[in-house]
């Protein structure tokens, strides 16, 4: 795939890419751009692979989907390709069965559309900016349903009143925004408690956001007689139950309640023999924390509860007209070995979503080079 000089030779290395399921993107200097969905799939004619049947041979593969089959683009009309995980799969595609339908929520693709399709050009550091940008449009569409809403306490209606007057981003020192994923969390435990019954709880764990913000922006009948006003009911309690938990954890001082922080949004990453070892060696293991922004459904994704358990740990940013000028970000560091300088040196400047330039140029990376390490038989 590295090696491929142009859009069907990449096809084709893709086609080797058996495991796992992928989104692979082409660029070239020529500005041609595509998309090819890698990893192997079975083809299901009878059914859609979405729960488990009987093993009595009525249901067997008819063997796998070709990779090249598999979604693909080449050169967009809008001169645009993102991939974030979410539903690409067209409408009329003949192999749905194959490709199964679940997805990541649409939000990180939204936004990173919104700001592409303004109409300017992007420079580098604009694409650096939308990788780590934390606007969150579940926010942005839940938090103006709190208008005109009576709260029963004044803290309450105090975070009432910053949701209203906040700009949707999950920033690091915002206290608006530790407000509102705590408020973010209650809403989505009522919504589940409301919408899944009991019997079928052991088979569904979780709602996707976007059935909860649809249904909390244009209420159902499953809300009872007067749905508007159990929607409205339900988003008040759910922020009292959320300022209750903020006060618990991180005291009554609102000033306190930054959303970035080790009791909160922060990163931590634990070394695999960490439990294993005493804690002089787990601190020479273990990396942060560090306070970060953001969450599972904004560009810069850092999804998990409290501490980030996913999201990207390395980052590119390519102009294919000047390969030097690339921007890249990586975490914790380029060495496995805790004693090393180069362990978590590059850790501190990722969790502040800050780039350092990526040469291809030789002459460029050996003026930058701090070390050569040379391997002979």
């Amino acid at each position: 795939m590295d090696q491929a000089k142009n859009w069907e030779e990449f096809r084709e290395a893709c086609s080797y890419s058996h495991i796992p399921g992928e989104n692979m993107v082409w660029a070239d200097k020529a500005g041609n751009i595509g998309w090819q969905a890698v990893g192997i799939a079975p083809i299901r004619p009878h059914w859609s692979g979405l729960v488990p049947i009987p093993g009595d041979g009525r249901y067997e593969w008819e063997g796998y989907l070709p990779i090249k089959a598999k979604p693909h683009v080449c050169n967009p009309k809008s001169g645009i390709k993102i991939t974030a995980n979410e539903n690409q799969v067209p409408d009329d595609y003949p192999y749905r069965n194959a490709v199964s339908y679940s997805w990541a929520d649409p939000y990180r693709a939204d936004r990173i559309a919104e700001v592409l399709n303004t109409g300017k050009k992007h420079s580098l550091m604009d694409m650096a900016q939308l990788q780590t940008d934390y606007l969150s449009i579940p926010a942005r569409n839940l938090v103006p349903l709190l208008k005109g809403l009576e709260m029963n306490n004044k803290q309450v209606t105090q975070t009432r009143d910053i949701l209203l007057n906040w700009d949707y981003k999950l920033e690091v020192n915002s206290v608006a925004a530790a407000i509102y994923v705590a408020w973010e969390k209650q809403l989505k435990e009522s919504m589940y408690r409301l919408m899944v019954p009991e019997e079928v709880r052991d088979y569904i764990s979780y709602l996707p956001m976007a059935n909860v913000v649809n249904w909390l922006v244009s209420p159902v009948p499953e809300m009872g007689d007067d749905p508007v006003a159990m929607r409205d009911q339900l988003l008040i309690s759910s922020l009292e139950e959320s300022v209750n938990e903020l006060n618990q954890r991180l005291g009554n001082n609102m000033d306190d309640w930054q959303y970035g922080q080790e009791d909160y949004k922060h990163i931590l990453f634990r070394h695999p023999l960490s439990a294993a070892v005493n804690a002089q060696t787990r601190d020479k293991l273990d990396v942060g924390p560090y306070p970060r922004g953001g969450n599972g459904y904004t560009v810069g994704s850092t999804g998990g509860n409290d501490n980030q358990s996913s999201g990207a740990s390395f980052r590119l940013i390519v102009d294919t007209g000047s390969w030097d000028a690339a921007l890249g970000s990586n975490t914790p560091g380029q060495s496995g070995d805790p004693d090393s300088p180069y362990y978590k040196n590059l850790f501190e400047q990722w969790a502040q979503d800050r780039y350092f330039p990526v040469y291809y140029n030789r002459e460029k990376i050996e003026k930058v080079a701090k070390e050569v390490m040379r391997l002979l038989p």
